[in-house]
């Protein structure tokens, strides 16, 4: 799958970031832990779903996409005391016949 572009946050022009490092999730994410988004982050790069939501241009700078956090964080929750896990694709397809059925 095809890396999605990246948006930078140029000085003075409010524009949406679309990628961050770890300061910046938990910044974003209050009561996120540096320590937990690090190994969050971690889980994500060695999870064939998730990885492409991590870039490692040089192996100190990480971007994480935002979208891609956020989906994880969901996996992760809905997963959590399953033995079978769910994909990416299974928890998409999954959500939207929850929201048709209104559970």
């Amino acid at each position: 799958m095809p890396k999605a572009e990246i948006t930078y946050k140029p000085v003075g022009v409010n524009e949406k970031a679309t990628h961050g490092d770890y300061k910046h999730l938990c910044q974003m994410w209050d009561g996120l832990t540096l320590a937990t988004a690090k190994v969050w982050a971690t889980e994500m790069r060695e999870h064939p779903d998730f990885k492409q939501f991590i870039d490692n241009p040089t192996h100190k700078i990480v971007f994480i996409n935002y979208e891609g956090f956020r989906l994880f964080v969901k996996w992760k929750s809905r997963n959590r005391y399953r033995t079978k896990k769910e994909t990416l694709a299974e928890m998409l397809e999954n959500i939207k016949r929850e929201k048709q059925l209104g559970v």
